[in-house]
């Protein structure tokens, strides 16, 4: 091989499906959050080779996410194709999100929120039985919408998103956003845990696992998982865990692969 020959890094939208996991389920990632976001209106951009944007104006910046779909090499050359389109925008923070470690983004306006763990399980495994108790439903109508938001933000919780007077996550055009599936839980008639899945081509990723704290301890976000794996149980499920609820999925079968670096941008240009 020439030594001046280009090498494929192996990500990035031009490394065919299927040639790893991780390139999968960052391509995937980016797709499923801009195909949720234009089905609820929300600015979407892509910046080719480096990012995919979505800006729903939420102050719960996970709703405002910039998917690195590369690893960073030139810091600046990244933020100044990312930063433009937060900018101005709203006041509310924004997450920027890479399956790769990063350089230090501290000095360019970032602050560090973690390294949550990617986490992968084999397709094909079977999955046990919901409790008895648990019937679990799709989100398909305004009713189960608004059970599936209250639901999420305060058993995840989400405090920027409380009090909870009205949905604003899954809004009507969010329940039609392409790939996506959503459920949520009941003990008898009280809504009592959430769930979704993103059925992309190669694998399945899971999302919005939250359970009220009052119903915690009896299995329902297990079921809820599952129910969110077994949209295509023959594919392999991803998601990304916090480290609290991490034993729960390894339970079901996902073991960690890697670490994720999130940071968190509050739209001020860097000086």
């Amino acid at each position: 091989m020439a030594a001046s020959e280009d090498l494929a890094t192996g990500y990035g939208p031009t490394s065919p499906p299927g040639d790893n996991l991780l390139n999968d389920f960052v391509q995937e990632n980016a797709a499923s959050f801009a195909g949720f976001g234009r089905a609820r209106g929300d600015r979407v951009a892509r910046i080719d080779d480096v990012a995919t944007l979505v800006d729903a104006g939420s102050p719960l910046p996970f709703s405002n996410r910039a998917v690195l779909e590369r690893p960073v090499g030139d810091v600046r050359a990244v933020l100044d194709h990312v930063r433009p389109f937060y900018d101005g925008a709203s006041e509310v923070p924004f997450l920027l999100d890479s399956a790769w470690p990063t350089p230090d983004l501290g000095p360019v306006g970032f602050q560090l929120m973690g390294h949550p763990p990617l986490m992968l399980r084999p397709g094909g495994i079977p999955l046990s039985d919901p409790p008895s108790d648990l019937r679990i439903v799709p989100v398909d109508d305004a009713q189960t919408a608004y059970d599936f938001e209250h639901t999420l933000i305060y058993g995840y919780p989400a405090p920027p998103l409380q009090p909870m007077n009205e949905v604003t996550i899954m809004t009507p055009g969010a329940l039609d956003a392409p790939g996506w599936r959503h459920f949520v839980g009941y003990a008898g008639d009280e809504p009592v845990a959430t769930g979704s899945a993103f059925a992309g081509d190669r694998l399945v990723r899971i999302d919005n696992i939250a359970t009220l704290e009052s119903a915690r301890g009896r299995g329902y976000g297990l079921a809820l998982t599952a129910a969110a794996i077994a949209v295509d149980l023959a594919k392999p499920a991803s998601l990304i865990a916090s480290d609290l609820g991490r034993p729960v999925y390894e339970r079901l079968g996902f073991a960690a692969v890697l670490r994720c670096t999130y940071w968190l941008g509050l739209r001020t240009s860097p000086r």
